[in-house]
């Protein structure tokens, strides 16, 4: 009877190769087209501006009255950040505000994973009555010229509202006017994609 001679063992090791290649490879490239958009298709269905490449949410240098604001204080937590006047004593500031408030109550049970920013380019100096009707928000102060530049703006971006992920990345934007609903939407996505935060 003729002896049996084994095969090498060649197709398990190609096989442990591409379970550890192909994942590394759809990683990879999720990371090419999140921070370049590169690839990124045109039909995407998120309402506001995605900021490619994010900006860093440490390079807005943000202060509470005299002292800088560490980013990692919030770390973990979505953030949604209003950009306003001093006072916010405008019509258009507090519509802001008021839409970013409302969608926050109506995250419901999700609501605890996000926390709001308002940043104004000197001290923030809102009323009794606006502090009143957004309690838990932090009113932050930044200089104008820092944020221009990290946002890639030609000027303040006054009453802008702008999304922060779990990691301090500035990803997404919204224009003036633009619908609380199209925030909320973009929020409900994000939050349910994500683990973090």
């Amino acid at each position: 009877m003729p002896e049996i001679i084994a095969k090498p063992k060649k197709n398990s090791r190609l096989q442990l190769a591409l379970v550890v290649l192909i994942p590394s490879i759809a990683m990879g490239m999720a990371w090419l087209m999140y921070f370049t958009g590169l690839g990124v298709p045109d039909g995407r269905t998120n309402k506001g501006e995605l900021l490619l490449p994010p900006a860093q949410f440490s390079a807005l240098n943000l202060q509470d009255g005299d002292a800088t604001v560490d980013p990692d204080d919030t770390e973990g937590l979505w953030r949604v950040v209003v950009f306003g006047s001093t006072r916010c004593n405008e019509s258009q500031c507090q519509e802001s505000l008021y839409k970013t408030r409302q969608v926050h109550i109506a995250l419901g049970k999700d609501a605890d994973r996000i926390t709001r920013f308002y940043i104004a380019p000197g001290k923030p100096e809102p009323s009794d009555q606006l502090e009143s009707e957004h309690p838990g928000i932090y009113w932050l102060k930044a200089d104008n010229k820092n944020i221009q530049k990290t946002l890639g703006l030609l000027q303040w971006p006054e009453n802008r509202i702008f999304i922060i992920d779990p990691f301090g990345n500035l990803i997404m934007g919204y224009q003036v006017g633009q619908p609380g609903g199209d925030l909320l939407k973009d929020l409900k996505k994000l939050l349910k994609a994500s683990n973090i935060g």
